[in-house]
């Protein structure tokens, strides 16, 4: 695999970026946050929290790069993991800006860390073998 992999978690986390630019204005100071499986808010966060969704996706993708450019046979797992990772992020996002009224995305939280570190593992394991 080479540099084009990285695409992926680069994009989501721009996808991420551009849901938060698209509805800023429209964001009151105060959001809901920590939702339960009713869409019920317990507890709140400043809106100026939400760009550092996408800052920690970008961080996360950067370790992950360096990373891969010291150990080779782990970059595909590592885009695979840092894609996981970025994608719960955006799920995050999801879930603070429709104020919990969407608990798929909550919900698919746990599942696409569990298929990320999945694959990551078994990229790991492979590469170990070939």
């Amino acid at each position: 695999m080479n540099k084009k992999g990285w695409f992926i978690p680069i994009l989501i986390v721009a996808i991420n970026a551009l849901a938060i630019i698209v509805r800023w204005n429209s964001l009151p100071e105060h959001l809901p946050a920590h939702f339960d499986l009713q869409g019920n808010a317990g507890g709140t966060m400043p809106r100026s929290a939400l760009p550092f969704y996408h800052l920690i996706g970008l961080a996360v993708c950067l370790i992950a790069y360096v990373i891969s450019r010291m150990k080779h046979k782990l970059q595909k797992g590592l885009i695979i993991l840092a894609s996981g990772i970025c994608l719960i992020l955006l799920l995050s996002t999801m879930v603070t800006l429709t104020s919990g009224t969407m608990p798929i995305f909550m919900l698919a939280e746990p599942f696409v860390l569990l298929a990320a570190v999945i694959g990551f593992v078994v990229s790991v394991v492979k590469s170990r073998k070939g």
